[in-house]
């Protein structure tokens, strides 16, 4: 009996093929407490620092160098497409607001001139017939208003106060409409306005990241995309300069653009959380910083001229130093020369 070859270590190990598994996963960036190291540390798999020729233990799920780039490959083109298709629906959730803001607005105000129609018509039109229906209720209210009257401005607002309390429905809705609208204006503007401020790409690069990407050389559309951001940052830069030197340049400019400042300051806050955060809020802070500067000088400037207003005597005390001793004695010879004029 030919006794049986048990193959190798290193050959059994070449035989076995490796599995790949299915990176199907696909981060969830809508979970506030996503850790993307953390995501990638459990979808991708251990990497070997042992040569390719070496024996691997079975069962082991460590990959070589090479294995690893290929799945992190595969990884980094799904979240890119996920992204576009994130962004795609991010900019049709944009459009729908925009598109339904203004059908909104329209629909509050046909309400409210309902609301004031159907109101005045209550108080005004019927209210004699609602008097012949529930004529307690009426003269429980006359009453009240009578004692109101009496009782001085402290029961005045008491009585204020109950009369909101007893708003009817209608009016409570409207309000709350109004609250709505309001809002819808306030995320309307704020959707337009950062609209309007592009970040240049150069600023979000992934040259400080950790991880180094090899990507392809920016075309035409980035490009475009940079020199609109710059050309952006610089109009800020020149707005906030020309507030600042407005009304001569004096605490009036310095309260504008720091009111600009502060505005861009809390739209900023729609990308917190994203990879734009910091470089918003970076060249916010250089905005800031010129307003401290040109505050300092301001103060600088008041300083120095009080001190030149402290340090210059009075006109009348100049006179009198520059007419010294001599212009008593020549007083007192004008006298004597009347004096023997006399005599």
């Amino acid at each position: 009996m030919a006794p049986s070859q048990n193959p190798g270590p290193a050959r059994a190990a070449a035989r076995t093929p490796i599995s790949r598994p299915s990176f199907d996963i696909t981060p969830d960036f809508t979970d506030p407490s996503f850790d993307p190291a953390e995501f990638l540390n459990d979808v991708l798999p251990p990497l070997t620092l042992a040569s390719p020729q070496s024996y691997t233990p079975r069962g082991s799920t460590a990959v070589s160098l090479a294995e690893l780039s290929t799945q992190v490959q595969s990884i980094l083109t799904q979240i890119n497409a996920q992204n576009v298709r994130l962004s795609n629906n991010l900019t049709q959730l944009t459009d729908e607001i925009l598109r339904s803001g203004n059908r909104l607005a329209y629909e509050v105000e046909v309400l409210r001139g309902e609301a004031i129609g159907l109101s005045e018509t209550l108080t005004e039109a019927l209210r004699n017939d609602i008097a012949r229906f529930v004529p307690d209720t009426v003269e429980s209210n006359r009453e009240g208003n009578l004692e109101s009257e009496d009782d001085g401005e402290e029961t005045q607002a008491a009585g204020n106060r109950e009369e909101i309390v007893q708003d009817p429905d209608f009016i409570t809705k409207l309000r709350t409409l109004n609250q709505v609208r309001a809002r819808l204006e306030e995320v309307v503007q704020a959707f337009g306005d950062s609209m309007e401020w592009p970040l240049p790409p150069s600023e979000t690069s992934l040259t400080s990241s950790f991880i180094s990407v090899s990507a392809p050389e920016p075309g035409s559309e980035a490009q475009s995309q940079e020199e609109k951001g710059q050309e952006v940052a610089k109009k800020l830069r020149t707005e906030v300069t020309e507030l600042l030197d407005s009304n001569g340049g004096g605490e009036e400019g310095l309260e504008a653009a720091t009111r600009r400042v502060e505005a861009l300051r809390v739209l900023a806050t729609v990308w917190k959380g994203t990879a734009e955060e910091k470089a918003r809020t970076r060249f916010v802070d250089g905005l800031a910083k010129m307003i401290d500067d040109r505050r300092r000088a301001l103060e600088n400037q008041g300083k120095i001229n009080s001190s030149q207003q402290q340090g210059k005597p009075p006109v009348g005390h100049r006179r009198q130093e520059s007419e010294g001793p001599g212009g008593g004695i020549f007083k007192n010879l004008q006298r004597l020369r009347e004096e023997i004029y006399l005599e």
